[in-house]
């Protein structure tokens, strides 16, 4: 595997930072080139449709607080999807007073179109390597994921950010 290592950057988490940053940075830029070619579906929009296809019908308060977002910030992004007719509403079978929101046919189509593309565009970015270092690479994402929700949880429930001894230490 090819490593580019800056002139007076060896320090690993310092490296880390940098290609995470860096990593975001051209992600975005992939993701809007392809968007302005064959992808049906905004960065937010793919986020509030794949969680729905993923969880399945919820309550637009449950689907905010999954994404971490406000939920008149997901209230808008649902009305607009709702236009689209990627999102229904239903009753909600336990609280027939509420409403839960639910993928369409269409919104399924557009999720797996989506999720198809981005697969594709990983495959191709990582036919390449070992299969060894891709499950590394995969393990130590999720790891690294893990790490972040744990540290996003605590920032909901006011509990103070993690310490020292609990941070993710990743060694590669």
């Amino acid at each position: 595997m090819q490593q580019r290592v800056e002139s007076g950057v060896s320090d690993p988490l310092e490296r880390i930072e940098r290609e995470l940053t860096l990593l975001v940075q051209r992600a975005q830029r992939v993701h809007l080139h392809a968007e302005s070619s064959a992808q049906p579906l905004e960065r937010s929009a793919y986020l509030i449709l794949g969680r729905l296809r993923d969880e399945g019908p919820l309550r637009n308060g449950a689907l905010a607080a999954l994404l971490g977002l406000d939920a008149s910030t997901v209230s808008r992004h649902v009305a607009s999807l709702q236009q689209a007719g990627l999102i229904a509403r239903e009753a909600d079978p336990e609280d027939g007073r509420a409403c839960r929101l639910r993928l369409t046919a269409t919104g399924h189509r557009a999720v797996a179109a989506t999720r198809k593309a981005r697969r594709g565009l990983v495959r191709e970015l990582l036919n390449s390597w070992p299969a060894d270092d891709r499950r590394t690479l995969a393990a130590l994402l999720e790891r690294l994921n893990a790490g972040l929700d744990a540290r996003l949880a605590g920032a909901r429930t006011g509990n103070p950010p993690l310490s020292a001894q609990s941070q993710i230490h990743v060694s590669v």
